[in-house]
């Protein structure tokens, strides 16, 4: 069969893509070297849609903020828990206070809905902070259920998935692409190079010089209360590649503080340490009320791929469309982003189409006993799960945000492990946790 199009990367900007494809008609193929659909860089995601990306005049942060308004909408449609919260650029003593004036006054200039907030007695029952300027239209979203109901969504409306293949190599012809991976060969029309951190290995394939370089930020995760809102400690010389990290509330009722960006070995350097724990703590400790009664439940990396330019860019071979360099804001821009990409797919002769409404994904079915009891997933959502395509038991337990609550999994794990092998009809020892060789049973 050939294609359409074929994407590289099963991220959120290569599932955004094959979104607005098949909006317009598209028969669309995405392949990923991942056994599950966001594995690469989204998967290691904050799960908040930004507002504020410095600098304004950049084009990642434009993405953000014509990406952010567009999810309350994706999020209904795909029944995805999505809140806004406020956020407040916080500074610790009052001599700080110019500070503060300064960045309503930049922040206001740009169009942000922002406002000075010196009293804020409603959010000084879950902070410690002097001042603040308090933005508006942030927003927290479940990233792994946005992923995994899209994943749903287009793979009900006809796009055909091919996960855990590593792409080879790409070759462009007269009339398409042919895209050699370690599955078989895909043939298409043309191409979307979304790899994320791998992008740059495909674009040199075909003829682009760049690297990318990974941004490793490291986050913890802990329990015991919730909070209102996002603080992020406000500074006068803000990194060009990151907000900073800050305090957020997950949709999972947990806290977040970070990302910090550090370098990483390499694309795929994961590792943290007691060091990166303990200078989350001294950064955001101290603004939050009661620390010391909070739990911390889970400490994690992910990559990003930073731009040699320091900002998104989009290059074009001839038939192949490439996202290099997506940076901190990927997430919040992922929806404005793939309306670009569609329009440089058709500056390379994909015929214009209007987009057309798709069908909601289909719900799944809560029955049988409650497997996991503190998102409240059922036996016949697993085993649906399943069906769906999930191999993984991580493939699995993410789509309900199984594991991110204060056991992190450990009550319900072999629960799950034993219904998705019934489910693959295969020994327990045979499922892995998220592919390779992640045994869990030997």
């Amino acid at each position: 069969m050939v294609f359409d199009v074929v994407v590289i990367g099963s991220g959120v900007e290569g599932l955004f893509t094959s979104f607005e494809l098949a909006r317009r008609g598209f028969s669309v193929a995405v392949v990923d070297r991942h056994p599950e659909p966001g594995w690469g860089v989204s998967r290691r995601h904050a799960g908040v849609l930004h507002v504020i990306q410095l600098p304004f005049s950049s084009y990642k942060s434009r993405l953000a903020r014509r990406g952010n308004p567009k999810y309350v909408e994706i999020c209904r449609w795909l029944g995805v828990a999505c809140r806004e919260v406020p956020a407040l650029l916080a500074v610790d003593s009052w001599w700080k206070l110019p500070v503060v004036l300064a960045a309503f006054l930049y922040l206001r200039l740009h169009g942000v809905d922002a406002r000075p907030c010196l009293g804020c007695r409603r959010y000084r029952r879950d902070f410690r902070f002097a001042a603040a300027v308090l933005a508006r239209g942030y927003k927290v979203v479940d990233s792994f259920g946005l992923i995994y109901r899209l994943y749903d969504a287009l793979r009900e409306a006809g796009v055909r998935f091919y996960l855990g293949c590593r792409v080879e190599h790409i070759e462009e012809r007269a009339d398409g692409v042919a895209v050699r991976t370690s599955c078989g060969e895909l043939s298409a029309r043309y191409a979307v190079n979304a790899g994320g951190l791998y992008a740059d290995e495909i674009a040199r394939g075909l003829g682009i010089d760049v690297d990318i370089a990974p941004g490793k930020g490291v986050m913890a995760v802990f329990h015991g209360r919730e909070v209102e809102a996002i603080l992020a400690p406000l500074t006068l010389r803000p990194h060009p590649r990151t907000k900073g990290g800050a305090i957020i509330p997950t949709a999972y009722g947990t806290i977040l503080i970070g990302p910090n960006l550090t370098d990483a070995r390499d694309k795929e350097d994961f590792s943290t340490s007691v060091e990166d724990f303990e200078l989350l703590v001294k950064k955001f400790g101290k603004y939050l009320r009661d620390f010391e009664g909070l739990t911390p439940v889970k400490v994690f990396a992910g990559n990003r791929p930073l731009s040699p330019t320091g900002d998104v860019m989009v290059k074009t071979t001839g038939r192949t469309v490439h996202v290099l360099g997506t940076e901190s804001p990927a997430f919040t821009g992922a929806p404005a982003l793939a309306e670009d990409v569609v329009k440089a797919l058709e500056g390379l002769g994909l015929p214009r189409r209007e987009p057309k409404e798709l069908p909601p994904p289909k719900p799944y079915t809560k029955c049988g006993r409650v497997v996991c009891l503190c998102r409240g997933v059922t036996e016949c959502e697993i085993r649906e799960a399943v069906r769906r395509g999930s191999r993984t038991l991580d493939g699995v337990m993410a789509r309900f945000g199984m594991g991110m609550g204060p056991c992190q999994g450990s009550r319900c794990v072999a629960e799950v492990l034993k219904i998705v092998s019934e489910e693959l009809g295969v020994e327990p020892r045979e499922v892995t946790k998220f592919g390779g060789g992640s045994w869990l049973v030997l």
